[in-house]
Formats: C-alpha cells, sequence, structure tokens
C-alpha cells in the first residue's frame, strides 16, 4: 500500500495556476487582470514568470494590495521560492510542504518552467483516501483476510487463501457441537439453557473482538514497553468484568420471563458473566501472543480469537449449569 503511494509523482495530482503574473507588469494591470478574471479555483500565491514562463518567484498576496500601482512586479516579488519537480513522488511533496509550512508550491519541469502547483488541500484527500484504504486493509485482515493491492487472477489462489480460516471456524462450530453433546442431559432438562446459547456465543465474540482490537492498537505503537502493554491488557479485563457483569444480570432477569426458576436464571448470569470475562482475557491476549511469535496478529487474531472463544463459552456455560442444576 505504501509503495503504491510512492509510484503516485506530483505532476500527477497537481492543479493548473488560476493566475500567472509576468515580472514586467506593474501592480496596477496585475490588479486588473484579477477583476476581469473569473476565478474558479482559490489563488494561494501569484507565481511570477517571465515570457519563456520560467518561474522567477512568488508575489504575496499582501504586498500585491499594499504596493504602489505604479510600482513594477519583479521589485515587490520574492525571488526566494521553493519548488517541486515534477516528478518528485507524491509523499516527498507532502514532506515539503510540512518543512516550509506553507499552503501551496509551485511545480517545475526540467527547464524550470511554471507547469502548476501542488497545495494543501490535495494532501488532506490524499490523506483521507489512505486513511480509508489502511482501514479497510485492516478490516479484511481482521476477518482472516488479506487485501492484496494486485486482484487474484485465478479463483484457486483466493480459495487457497481464506479457506484455512473458514475452515478454523467450521472446527470451532464442531468443537462447540461436540461440548453440546457431551452435556445434553443438562439441555434435554432445562430447555431454556440451549435457548440462550447463540445470545451467549454473541455477547462472547463481541466483548472478546473489542478487547483484540484495543490489543491491536497498541501493537501498533512504536517502542512500547511490556509494562504498559500488561497494563492496558488488565485495564481491558476490568472494562470486561463491568460489561459482563452487567450483561450477565439483564439476561438472567430476561430468563425470567420465560418463567425459569431463581437458579436457571442464576446459571444463566452466572455462564454469561464468567465465558464473557474469559473470552475477553483471551481476545486481549492473544495478538500479543501471536505479535510475541512473530506472527502477523491482525491475520490470525481474528478467526482465532472467534473460534476459542465460541468453544471456550459453550464449555463454561455448560459446564456451571450442569454442576449447578443436574
Amino acid at each position: 500500500m505504501k509503495n503504491k503511494h510512492k509510484e503516485i509523482l506530483v505532476k500527477d495530482l497537481m492543479q493548473l495556476p488560476p493566475m500567472v503574473v509576468d515580472e514586467e507588469e506593474s501592480v496596477e494591470n496585475v490588479l486588473q487582470a484579477l477583476r476581469k478574471k473569473e476565478c474558479t479555483g482559490k489563488i494561494l500565491y501569484f507565481y511570477v514568470v517571465n515570457s519563456e514562463n520560467t518561474l522567477l518567484g512568488v508575489l504575496p498576496t499582501r504586498a500585491l494590495l499594499l504596493a504602489e500601482t505604479q510600482e513594477k512586479v519583479q521589485n515587490i516579488m520574492q525571488t526566494s521560492v521553493f519548488f517541486l519537480p515534477e516528478t518528485m513522488p507524491y509523499e516527498k511533496a507532502m514532506e515539503a510542504l510540512s518543512h516550509h509550512r506553507l499552503l501551496a508550491l509551485p511545480v517545475v519541469n526540467h527547464q524550470k518552467k511554471l507547469i502548476g502547483f501542488f497545495d494543501i488541500q490535495m494532501c488532506l484527500e490524499e490523506n483521507v483516501d489512505l486513511f480509508k484504504e489502511q482501514r479497510s486493509h485492516e478490516i479484511f485482515q481482521l476477518l482472516g483476510m488479506r487485501l492484496e493491492t494486485n486482484a487474484y487472477k485465478h479463483p484457486m489462489h483466493a480459495y487457497a487463501k481464506r479457506m484455512p480460516w473458514i475452515l478454523c471456524n467450521m472446527l470451532g462450530g464442531i468443537a462447540c457441537a461436540i461440548v453440546s453433546y457431551i452435556f445434553q442431559a443438562v439441555l434435554i432438562k432445562v430447555l431454556l439453557l440451549a435457548m440462550f446459547i447463540p445470545l451467549v456465543l454473541a455477547l462472547s465474540e463481541s466483548i472478546s473482538m473489542q478487547s483484540m482490537t484495543q490489543s491491536l492498537q497498541i501493537l501498533k505503537k512504536q517502542n512500547i514497553s511490556f509494562k504498559k502493554i500488561v497494563s492496558r491488557v488488565f485495564f481491558e479485563i476490568r472494562v470486561a468484568i463491568l460489561m459482563s457483569v452487567t450483561s450477565g444480570v439483564l439476561v438472567g432477569c430476561l430468563s425470567l420471563l420465560w418463567e425459569a426458576e431463581v437458579a436457571t436464571a442464576a446459571t444463566i448470569a452466572a455462564g454469561i458473566t464468567f465465558s464473557v470475562i474469559l473470552s475477553a482475557i483471551l481476545g486481549a491476549s492473544i495478538p500479543i501472543m501471536l505479535h510475541s511469535s512473530k506472527l502477523d496478529p491482525k491475520v490470525a487474531s481474528g478467526p482465532v480469537v472467534l473460534t476459542i472463544a465460541d468453544v471456550t463459552t459453550t464449555s463454561i456455560y455448560l459446564f456451571l449449569a450442569t454442576y449447578w442444576l443436574l
């Protein structure tokens, strides 16, 4: 993605200047020409050229307005002007704008003839596009996919990249089915428990993904200490405890509407609370473990966290139900 933006040159993004000033013109002539000219774009600076369109300097708007009307442009222009070669990479041009703290810079060809200008608005628009592309890239990675620069040329190539993570999710689903089979006695006795399994899994997956996202944000920072990582993980765990207790109590109370016994409602509440807490711990810690193992946490975290969270949640939920209700 970064290489893509290095290939963009200034000449691909520049705009034509709305008005160019000749060095021999007087201030009065420039002002009259400006009044007559229909400028659809913004004018940040007036660039001064000679009869061959060679860039000579820049005329600030303030200097133009305050100068005597008969004054020549060449006498009030600034001859020290920084310009951008048309072949300069886009990223270097952004750095130049930031370094010189200017709103725009002129663009010249190899003969130093003025051919356009590059302004700060272009930087803002390109950065927004880049940010959107980065966010899309991260979202695809969380789903277990890589957003390749070039599209796959054959369906089998895309299949080979994506199918392993689908199989990972399938294994998680099969594991949950096995867990449910192992604890089928409690499900047969208390059918209400089965009705709340999708809700329990949804809560667990949501909170585990939130915790995982926070860990990934931490890992993006440069030179962050292990102490800060651990501190942030414990912070996420405390937040998860508050959310899990709230969710458990609400769902437990909701189950009473189905004429559930207090013991069943308490079991559902406790199962949600403990399983969601553990899922949050897994979501926060798995990206860090993958990162420490030199693996890409963005690609592997999503499918791995969801699979482990589903199996763990189902196991804890049904184990507590079996222990308390049978």
